[in-house]
């Protein structure tokens, strides 16, 4: 019984402190980034007496903003998680821009020409400005151009980690990116708030706006030559007054998602939309029409929140765009902690518990971890039986010519094998260490009796 008290002390502490933890954490979530009205399931809007109707967009999720103030006009399950598709790209051009230089060039590998999806026709080895790639992700979603990007800022992987960084810096909590194109791929979602995040702060940029308004450009074709490249926003390429972008997506698991944005006399309103099913055309039409007539006339729900700027500094640049097929192929696949972490933890761990202990609501914790802890100490017996498992050893049937050569092999009326299979002793013998003699001269490939040996030290 004694030996048992260890054991259980740990147990329940262990799991008292993982349902404190969770109690924490699911507090911290309580605070909805943007305001509590935007954690309310359905639409939201607060609209005045002067306010036109809010039209019926068909989509799972959408957000509607005035770019300028940040004030959100109107919206609908805001925080909502789903697959982001192309639309992510926004977030892989805000986190390679800073890096790579626009006129630097980059040689794209047989692995960025022939990612899945679509592609805007890169040539493996031919040599491409980065303007040209961030045309080719923003225009036709190409992407090819989209992982050559992400490889010439320094890899893919490291890529991804910066885009989350990033995510986190923009207070976009609800984006886990999974790599950079928006490929459907377990654990890879957004939300249209964040997205909304994402178009504000690339407008700010000069640079990010000229890509996301442009409706045709010249892509360098396989030869000599170009070839013209279509934006997929067919709402550019309408009638529809002061639009200036941004980026739309489709996959399978997304559905149809779209970002855009449009601006008459002075004002810039933003709509981020997910799950859209109707035509993406008509949905954008419709918020956008209305954002432009009534962000002045309704009551903001919530608000773009700023990004943090006393967060951790921006990524290093990559040294220089013109990176070397072979390094870029290079990937290391052991994870890598940056210094002070471990530090930073356990400050955040300390802090956390204390927090724990003083809440009102530790009694129940340390209820449910007792149940829990008990539940662990009744597979502790379990957990040392199967580690006590041992698979039985094959005795070997025969030794080698060097350990028994004055050996002969006689007839036995029990034991039969096939030489093929006999397992063959090793110097210092050990269970599994089989070596097959099937083309070997000096024994017999016919089925044949055998003796067996015991093993050496047995």
């Amino acid at each position: 019984m004694l030996s048992l008290r260890r054991p259980v002390s740990v147990a329940l502490l262990g799991a008292s402190c993982i349902v404190l933890l969770a109690m924490q954490t699911s507090q911290a979530q309580a605070e909805t980034v943007g305001g509590e009205r935007l954690a309310a399931e359905g639409i939201q809007v607060d609209a005045g007496p002067d306010a036109q109707p809010l039209p019926d967009i068909r989509a799972a999720t959408w957000v509607i903003a005035d770019a300028s103030t940040g004030a959100i006009l109107a919206a609908k399950d805001a925080h909502l998680q789903r697959a982001p598709a192309s639309t992510l790209k926004t977030l892989t051009a805000l986190t390679v821009l800073p890096n790579l230089p626009l006129d630097g060039t980059y040689r794209p590998s047989q692995k960025d020409a022939t990612v899945g999806g679509t592609r805007v026709g890169l040539v493996a080895g031919k040599p491409y400005t980065i303007r040209q790639l961030l045309y080719g992700a923003f225009l036709p979603s190409g992407n090819d151009a989209a992982t050559a990007l992400a490889r010439a800022n320094g890899g893919v992987r490291e890529t991804v980690q910066q885009m989350n960084d990033l995510a986190k810096q923009l207070q976009a909590l609800d984006t886990v990116a999974v790599n950079p194109t928006g490929l459907d791929e377990p654990g890879q979602v957004s939300s249209a708030y964040d997205l909304a995040l994402f178009a504000r702060a690339g407008l700010a940029r000069p640079d990010f706006a000229e890509f996301a308004r442009t409706k045709t450009f010249d892509f360098p074709a396989r030869g000599s030559g170009t070839y013209r490249i279509y934006n997929t926003n067919r709402l550019l390429t309408s009638k529809f007054r002061g639009v200036i972008g941004v980026k739309t997506g489709y996959t399978t698991n997304a559905g149809r998602t779209y970002i855009g944005a449009a601006e008459r006399r002075g004002t810039t309103i933003i709509v981020a939309m997910m799950g859209i099913t109707e035509p993406t055309i008509d949905a954008a039409r419709k918020a956008l029409a209305w954002g432009l007539k009534n962000h002045d006339k309704v009551i903001p729900i919530g608000t773009l929140v700023d990004p943090i700027t006393t967060a951790a500094a921006s990524p290093t640049p990559s040294p220089s765009a013109s990176v070397q097929l072979s390094a870029l192929d290079t990937v290391t696949s052991e994870p890598r902690l940056a210094p002070g972490v471990g530090a930073r933890v356990a400050t955040a761990a300390t802090a956390t518990v204390r927090r724990a202990i003083s809440d009102p609501r530790a009694p129940y914790a340390l209820g449910v971890g007792a149940i829990a802890g008990a539940v662990l100490v009744s597979l502790i017996p379990l957990v040392n039986r199967l580690r006590q498992r041992r698979r039985t050893p094959i005795v070997p049937l025969v030794t080698t010519q060097a350990m028994a050569p004055e050996h002969t092999i006689k007839r036995a009326s029990t034991l039969y094998a096939v030489i093929d299979e006999v397992p063959i002793n090793a110097e210092p013998w050990r269970p599994g260490r089989y070596r097959r003699l099937r083309n070997s001269r000096k024994v017999s490939r016919r089925r044949q009796p055998v003796r067996a040996f015991p093993a050496p030290g047995t």
